[in-house]
């Protein structure tokens, strides 16, 4: 193996693991996680037509007007492309508004950035695939 292949290697491993520590992250509300795991100048594009950064989602979140009750992210594909990767697959979540809740499936595309030998989150766009009333909760 390379050292350009093992290199690689050792990112998509790394970011397979960024990936579920960011979803986590979502779902406990960890506003300071999320502040380490998202760049400064991160960009989110969502299905409620909201193009936000990360200030304004994490003024979302520690304001409790993003808030998760279930929240699993399916990665399908990662693809490496030196100091930038691009994640995509499907999530599962039910989102809790100040009204109602609603579970959504959706697809995504995150990209990531290495910065200071460190990945963030850069960017993501996320489609909904379909909305729908959640199960009564026991």
């Amino acid at each position: 193996m390379s050292a350009t292949e093992d290199r690689n290697a050792r990112d998509l491993k790394e970011i397979e693991a960024l990936e579920q520590q960011e979803a986590r992250a979502m779902l406990a509300a960890d506003a300071s996680t999320l502040q380490t795991l998202w760049a400064d100048d991160m960009v989110v594009n969502s299905t409620s037509n909201l193009i936000a950064g990360k200030q304004i989602l994490l003024e979302m979140i520690k304001g409790g007007r993003l808030k998760l009750r279930t929240y699993e992210r399916r990665p399908v594909r990662i693809t490496v492309l030196g100091d930038l990767v691009v994640s995509t697959g499907n999530e599962v979540s039910q989102l809790i508004t100040n009204t109602t809740e609603f579970k959504l499936f959706v697809s995504y595309m995150n990209v990531w950035a290495k910065r200071n030998e460190n990945w963030q989150l850069l960017a993501r766009h996320v489609g909904a695939i379909e909305r729908a009333k959640p199960a009564p909760h026991q």
